[in-house]
């Protein structure tokens, strides 16, 4: 069997980069006989994503078998007129940084990624519970989609929901984060026959609704007094504290020894059950559960979590209650549905690091942020007019970003965290040597996926382990702006950027100047064994390089190299050509040279420190 590569369809460049055929890769599975023995038995969303997601309906064609089936048979029982509801985690980053100081950061990070797709599962559950024979045909990074049956009174059910949704949000989360559920009809004809134009309007349509609801978000003329004015202090104890970990409500819990919150417990509790569990059990019920993690809460029903290591307690678990069970981790399949949710956080004897722990033996820790360039028109423009081919790039997207990349950083950057890996996102933190390591190798592994035809933009953000989270949040947000701004104005088109040390640049060029300057370092480490206040020397000429124009003195950075290298490098005709390689790289380069001067001399910092230690 053979299937064709999906990128081959994308048209938005003049990349000649081309695969006709590719054979279907069965590595999900442990071996052939098993897959022939358990694929027949598959019937739920996520196990089929580790099989028929990618397996073509026919020899070398572009849809997948899953997808096809899945969508023609689901349309066919909901009738002429559909109903598509889409579902939206709005404030994710609020959501996941606010109130977060680096010292508590570690522990709960990566449950909060987490939570993010837990609720949304929860939500898309409580929908799909409104509207009979409806199901999910997206789903990732805090969005779904639902096909239903179009009933006349869906947007009273929907209206419902939402303010089930916006209570509970305000009362838990102060109106900072929310979700929004929005709507559009379409019909059977335009999904089944694929009438691009029509159908495209459509989704259009539901895109528009999805706008409007971001701009209203909550409906306080239909909320009550006590439902907007909170008054977290309250029912405060005079004793009580506000919460170390979200800065925002008031510590009533014991967690690890540290008085919390009754959410920010909850999320420390699922964090460290993700670095040691397996299986994960998703199940509603009118009273809690020892143990369980608390997802949501409407009425008098409780949504929980159950995390085992062990597949036969899990299997118990999901019976009794009457559970969806998964297999949260990287590992080969085995017969319970896959979710990668149970991304890689450094841990020591099953315990999440600190990020002082992480930062040990080094001059500190970076962030990185990376995303898709012009994903938005890859879909719109080659993909919205077929949902199956939007299907298959959205599942070929999210495996690439949770599953090889987490399973790529747990077996070779065992310093890096993941904060969340999923969609067309990829977000971390870990040593900074291991993080910029990481950030080339994820470049060349998405360039080669993409075939060429899609690139992501990057920022990178270093800083001391005690730096507030909310505040690297926000800075590595706008290095990621400044790598997609600095690449558009260079070539007119936003891609395939990087910025690091506050200094942006194309990353070829980043990848080019790391190259010219290792043969520098070469050198000049075969001159002398210490070399750092060299490069802080090059540093100054840098910014006088890039400054002459605001100085005419600066021109003389040229003379003041030539003067310095002599002096204290070498003095031999021989290698003058070396110092004239070195100009013509500043001169070319100026500031653009600086993040590669920084990271040398923070690994000589890191040498040094190793020696002495």
């Amino acid at each position: 069997m053979q299937i064709a590569h999906i990128f081959n369809d994308n048209k938005t460049n003049n990349n000649s980069a081309f695969i006709d055929y590719q054979p279907f890769d069965t590595r999900y599975f442990e071996n052939q006989s098993f897959k022939e023995k358990v694929v027949k038995n598959i019937t739920d969303e996520y196990s089929k994503l580790y099989y028929e997601a990618l397996e073509p309906i026919s020899d070398k064609s572009i849809i997948s078998k899953y997808d096809d089936e899945k969508l023609n048979s689901l349309v066919e029982q909901l009738g002429e007129d559909i109903l598509m509801i889409s579902g939206d985690f709005w404030g994710i980053q609020k959501f996941i940084f606010d109130g977060l100081n680096s010292s508590k950061a570690a522990k709960i990070l990566r449950s909060r990624s987490a939570m993010v797709q837990l609720i949304t599962y929860v939500v898309a559950d409580m929908v799909k519970k409104e509207f009979a024979g409806s199901d999910m045909v997206l789903f990732g990074a805090g969005k779904f989609m639902i096909f239903a049956s179009y009933e006349s009174s869906y947007q009273d059910k929907l209206q419902k929901l939402q303010k089930c949704l916006d209570n509970y949000f305000l009362q838990n989360f102060f109106g900072q984060t929310g979700f929004i559920l929005s709507s559009s009809t379409t019909t059977k004809t335009k999904v089944l026959h694929q009438s691009s134009n029509e159908m495209q309007k459509d989704l259009e349509n539901l895109a528009k609704d999805n706008e409007l609801k971001k701009l209203q978000k909550f409906n306080f003329l239909d909320l009550k007094d006590d439902q907007v004015c909170i008054d977290i202090f309250d029912r405060a104890n005079s004793d009580e504290s506000i919460c170390p970990f979200c800065s925002k409500r008031v510590a009533k819990e014991s967690v690890e020894g540290i008085k919390s919150c009754s959410i920010c417990a909850n999320q420390i509790a699922l964090g460290s059950q993700l670095v040691k569990s397996r299986y994960l059990s998703i199940f509603a019920d009118t009273k809690r559960s020892e143990g369980a993690i608390i997802l949501f809460e409407t009425g008098a029903t409780i949504y929980q979590a159950m995390l085992f290591d062990s597949k036969e307690k899990a299997q118990q678990h999901s019976c009794k209650f009457n559970a969806k069970l998964f297999d949260i981790s990287d590992e080969n399949y085995t017969g319970i549905a896959k979710w990668a949710l149970g991304s890689y956080a450094p841990s020591e004897n099953k315990k999440i690091k600190t990020f002082d722990e992480i930062a040990k033996n080094s001059s500190g820790l970076m962030a990185l942020k990376a995303d898709v360039d012009r994903l938005g028109d890859i879909f719109r423009n080659y993909y919205m007019k077929s949902f199956k081919k939007f299907n298959r790039l959205s599942r070929e997207l999210d495996f690439f970003f949770s599953s090889y990349v987490s399973k790529l950083i747990r077996q070779n950057y065992p310093n890096c965290y993941i904060v969340f890996a999923g969609g067309d996102d990829l977000y971390l933190i870990g040593e900074y040597k291991e993080v910029v390591t990481l950030a080339k190798e994820v470049r060349e592994k998405f360039y080669n996926f993409s075939l060429q035809k899609a690139t992501l933009s990057m920022g990178l953000v270093m800083f001391k382990p005690s730096t507030s989270i909310q505040y690297i949040s926000s800075k590595v947000d706008e290095a990621e702006s400044r790598a997609k701004e600095v690449a558009s104005q260079q070539d007119g088109s936003k891609r395939n950027g990087i910025d690091i040390f506050g200094i942006s640049m194309k990353f070829d060029e980043f990848l080019k100047i790391e190259n010219e300057f290792a043969k520098i370092v070469t050198f000049l480490e075969s001159k002398s064994k210490e070399t750092t206040s060299f490069y802080f020397k090059l540093l100054q000429f840098c910014d006088m390089s890039e400054n002459v124009a605001k100085d005419p003195q600066n021109a003389m950075w040229r003379s003041k190299l030539h003067y310095f290298f002599r002096r204290n490098i070498s003095n031999a005709d021989e290698d003058k050509t070396m110092c004239a390689t070195l100009e013509a790289l500043i001169e070319h380069y100026k500031q653009k040279l600086q993040p590669t001067l920084f990271l040398k001399i923070y690994a000589n910092r890191d040498k040094t420190k190793g020696e002495t230690q």
